[in-house]
């Protein structure tokens, strides 16, 4: 039996090693990005938004309010030195019929380990300069809160 358990123990140990070099793969502000996060979109700010970080991965799925549900998919880089604020692309995403979308340009900061304040210009748009949201689409500034659940 001892032998049965120090086998299986062996046997899982590139996937925990693995698990453990993704999570250490990711580094600086990254690394505060990893995981799910949620926020209200829209103009009623009816919509459901859930953001999954892995690595530089990302999985954006929500719920409007009749209930219609979407799933998109890309990337996201950050540039943490950038001044006057930092920067993030939301870049090679593509819609729920496979079309790309033009790359959304961002800025962002943490408000707390539990909270990023994202201001995006608006896909093919100019980066904002400040976080405020405008007239309209764009720019948008959403809050993005830590998923515990």
């Amino acid at each position: 039996m001892k032998t049965l358990r120090l086998a299986a123990t062996f046997a899982l140990l590139p996937l925990a090693i693995a698990a453990a070099d993704d999570k250490a793969a990711a580094k600086g502000d990254l690394a505060k990005f990893q995981g799910n996060w949620t926020t209200q979109i829209g103009p009623e700010k009816n919509i459901t938004l859930k953001v999954t970080f892995a690595e530089n991965k990302v999985t954006a799925s929500g719920a409007g309010p009749q209930g219609n549900t979407f799933e998109i998919r890309g990337e996201v880089k950050l540039d943490e030195n950038a001044k006057p604020h930092k920067t993030l692309d939301w870049v090679k995403f593509v819609d729920t019929q496979g079309n790309e979308i033009a790359d959304n340009l961002a800025i962002y900061e943490f408000d707390g380990a539990d909270t990023i304040r994202v201001c995006n210009g608006g896909p093919g748009k100019d980066r904002p300069t400040e976080f405020k949201a405008g007239e309209g689409a764009a720019p948008s500034l959403i809050v993005l809160k830590r998923d515990k659940g």
